[in-house]
């Protein structure tokens, strides 16, 4: 018994510990929003001596408004990606769970197989593609790539073998088309599914910053996940401003809390996700 209470007492210590490791971080991040600049390096670690929102001014000012226009930038990339890549995903799905046709087996594992390819390696013929066709420094270049996500097909397809045949034969049967038992039956059934990679595209896009950063220059339509590491004041020399760049990740981090918060009971659910065989 001493023995089984040690382990279990060990056990809770060491989780302690590892959650104020991960904690850490996010507390000088929020400490750091009510610092000054030489309040952050001379007490990186400590309490902030007075509640000043002086940075957010200073933040939503920083070169002439552009972290406000990069911040709805991001805002609505995210949203069209996401939306655009939940529909494709699920109607693509709903081909592979429902459907036998010739060859799916093999275009699926096809699909599957790419997926151990590094997006690194696409860039360059991607970049010299968007280029010709002038899609560099849009929002289209930022929204429709990659949302013909291979990951999100899955994991939608695995939850759809789950579903019963016998509701779509039902909606054959009353003569329903393709579409409208898509839309009628198997969407509303996979509420759970969608909820939860619609967190996880969201989250990736939102956090994006390889791909934008390459292709996208113009300031106009520039994310804010690319603005933030490249912040600068130039006094004499180059100063990277940290009391802004901590702020400007905790307004960062204020949707994608708002969406976990609206989407966690799906998202919990996700775990399981997958696991269904197909």
């Amino acid at each position: 018994m001493k023995q089984s209470s040690l382990s279990k007492l060990l056990l809770h210590c060491f989780i302690l510990l590892m959650c104020l490791l991960a904690i850490y971080p996010v507390y000088i991040m929020i400490s750091g929003v009510f610092k000054t600049a030489s309040e952050i390096a001379l007490n990186p670690g400590g309490l902030p001596s007075s509640l000043s929102l002086k940075n957010f001014e200073r933040l939503w000012s920083y070169n002439s408004g552009s972290i406000l226009r990069s911040y709805g930038n991001a805002l609505f990339v995210t949203f069209l990606h996401t939306a655009l890549t939940i529909g494709l995903s699920s109607m693509a799905a709903f081909a592979f769970a429902k459907y036998r046709f010739r060859g799916s087996k093999w275009m699926f594992l096809f699909l599957m197989a790419t997926m151990m390819i590094p997006m690194e390696l696409g860039i360059t013929p991607l970049y010299i593609m968007f280029s010709r066709i002038g899609w560099l420094n849009t929002y289209v270049v930022q929204i429709i790539p990659f949302s013909a996500n291979v990951f999100a097909m899955f994991m939608i397809r695995q939850y759809m073998n789950s579903i019963d045949n016998a509701l779509l034969e039902s909606a054959i049967i009353d003569g329903a088309s393709h579409l409208r038992t898509f839309t009628s039956i198997m969407f509303p059934c996979c509420k759970p599914v969608l909820g939860a990679t619609a967190l996880l595209v969201a989250l990736s896009k939102f956090n994006d910053y390889l791909w934008p950063k390459i292709m996208v220059t113009d300031a106009a339509h520039t994310p804010i996940m690319v603005i933030l590491p490249t912040m600068s004041e130039k006094t004499d020399i180059f100063v990277i401003p940290k009391e802004l760049v901590m702020t400007g990740c905790a307004i960062v981090i204020i949707p994608l809390i708002i969406l976990f918060i609206c989407l966690q009971n799906v998202f919990m659910s996700s775990v399981t996700i997958g696991s269904v065989k197909g």
